[in-house]
């Protein structure tokens, strides 16, 4: 393993108009919002299936989006906290106070299931304790939109976005100031049709892939 690969940067832009929660995609804010590509985590090599995200904020919310290309859209949990990164999903690792200690992870499934949790000390890619797996994100808001048939595995689907809007109270912080950075990283899992590919915005450089790699987060710089 390298360690060679310089750590991105995120500009998120803060916006006039909240994007709205719909999955769409199609708001004045996505439009503003630089986009990343997700590479391979374990190397930062391209990726086969596409994946885009975005983030931007307001005083209320960090607001990030994913456009995922998907031939076989998949997902068989339903409940909120079910282990959804077992199948396929999408995450946002976030340390509001640029710990690598302690950081939240989001998850959100083709099925629009969130999961969520309170990560600790990670070693070797391992949530240590106090992790807390019962944490929930409170006011947390999420919508999907699919473009094909969820759990049909015998046709060709296009692909699924998702919204997130992550209230900064929820993970017990304030409204950043422009200027101010946070530490965290995105990623995806998508497991079929093969090859298997595990997504990362800042690679990280784990193989078998392994996301519970603070020390790879990637920075988030809030700006006007």
């Amino acid at each position: 393993m390298s360690d060679s690969q310089a750590r991105p940067v995120y500009r998120c832009p803060k916006v006039a108009k909240a994007p709205v929660i719909d999955g769409k995609l199609d708001d004045e804010a996505w439009k503003i919002a630089p986009e990343i590509k997700l590479v391979l985590s374990q190397n930062g090599r391209p990726a086969a299936k596409r994946t885009i995200a975005r983030m931007c904020w307001d005083d209320d919310n960090l607001y990030i989006s994913f456009d995922c290309d998907d031939e076989d859209i998949w997902s068989d949990y339903t409940q909120r906290d079910d282990h959804i990164f077992n199948q396929e999903v999408v995450e946002a690792f976030l340390s509001p106070k640029c710990s690598l200690k302690h950081y939240y992870e989001i998850n959100l499934s083709p099925r629009n299931v969130i999961f969520d949790a309170s990560i600790f000390d990670p070693v070797n890619g391992q949530p240590q304790p106090p992790t807390d797996f019962g944490w929930n994100c409170e006011g947390i808001r999420s919508a999907v939109v699919l473009d094909g048939t969820i759990d049909c595995r015998t046709d060709k689907d296009k692909g699924w976005s998702g919204e997130l809007a992550i209230p900064f109270k929820g993970l017990g912080t304030k409204t950043p100031k422009p200027g101010e950075r946070w530490r965290g990283n995105l990623y995806r899992i998508d497991l079929s049709p093969k090859p298997e590919e595990f997504q990362s915005w800042s690679p990280t450089l784990y193989d078998p892939p392994a996301f519970h790699i603070p020390d790879r987060f990637g920075t988030i710089f809030f700006v006007e």
